[in-house]
């Protein structure tokens, strides 16, 4: 497992995904993601494979909390 993981990737996408209006909740959502992904490089650099896998499962959850939130919400 690498940093390069599906999952970064998707969670990147969703910081970066530009959206019609920005609900109360998405900027502090994007810190946290943004967080999360420094986390991931700083293992990643450390070759941490177990810290790396942990915070894959993380990013796969915070992506389909955030995506599922977007689709109510009719921004994505």
């Amino acid at each position: 497992m690498t940093l390069a993981s599906d999952e970064f990737y998707r969670l990147e996408g969703l910081i970066y995904r530009p959206v019609s209006t920005r609900p109360d909740w998405l900027k502090a959502w994007r810190n946290e993601a943004q967080y999360l992904l420094s986390l991931a490089r700083r293992a990643d650099a450390d070759d941490d494979e177990e810290r790396l896998e942990e915070l894959e499962d993380q990013a796969r959850e915070m992506a389909d909390v955030v995506e599922a939130r977007l689709r109510h919400e009719g921004l994505m």
